[in-house]
């Protein structure tokens, strides 16, 4: 009986350190399947198309957009203090949606390297009150050779017709950092081998950034990401 709590506890133990090391994994999905999932050829959606400069933003449900914000991109004071938005409006009141965010390196426009923006949003009330913010995280990682370095969310929103894309005052001047991925020498199918460094990568929060957004209605709570 000792010996069977044993090796219930070394198995539990096994497990729950798979679950901190790879959430997604625990769940039934890998980083990997849950990229190509949401954001790979596995989830077909129109081309990318650009958001208008200013104004608010009319977004198709399933239409990728990259919406830009800059230094000429209006501010407001948000329950997570003041911040450059944008305003999107979709076409009709969605109960439940999944949104999906592609946040892409910039160059930092406070010094060298590259930066990204932490999106906020928040969804507005018809007499324009704001909701609590939906911070988009985990933001997971995806850098590859002659491809832009982006970050990768999905959120959950519900009961919405207009919402602001914004970031807190808070995180501008930190960083967003991935955890150390360790030298990686591999198989692959066709017989070659592939090599890979140690990384860990540090990129700076700043106050504008590049960001396609996508939404999708859901037909129930908690679906789609």
């Amino acid at each position: 009986m000792i010996r069977l709590r044993i090796l219930v506890f070394v198995a539990l133990t096994v497990v729950a350190a798979d679950a901190l090391a790879n959430p997604l994994r625990f769940i039934g999905e890998t980083y990997s399947e849950w990229k190509e999932r949401l954001f790979g050829s596995g989830h077909p959606t129109p081309a990318v198309v650009n958001a208008p400069a200013t104004g608010p933003i009319a977004l198709p449900a399933d239409q990728p957009m990259r919406v830009r914000i800059d230094d000429k991109t209006p501010r407001r004071d948000l329950p997570k203090g003041e911040s450059r938005y944008r305003l999107i409006e979709l076409p009709d009141h969605i109960d439940h949606a999944s949104v999906r965010l592609q946040v892409f390196a910039i160059a930092n426009p406070e010094g060298r390297g590259k930066a990204v923006f932490k999106p906020l949003l928040y969804v507005l009330g018809d007499d324009d009150t704001v909701r609590a913010p939906v911070e988009a995280k985990p933001l997971n990682l995806d850098i590859r050779p002659f491809r832009r370095t982006r970050l990768l969310a999905c959120v959950k929103l519900d009961q919405v017709r207009r919402f602001v894309l914004a970031t807190t005052p808070d995180a501008v001047g930190k960083s967003y950092e991935s955890e150390l991925r360790e030298a990686v020498s591999a198989p692959t199918q066709y017989g070659f081998y592939y090599n890979t460094d140690a990384i860990k990568t540090r990129l700076p929060y700043a106050a504008t950034g590049e960001v396609v957004i996508e939404v999708t209605p859901e037909s129930a709570a908690g679906k789609g990401c």
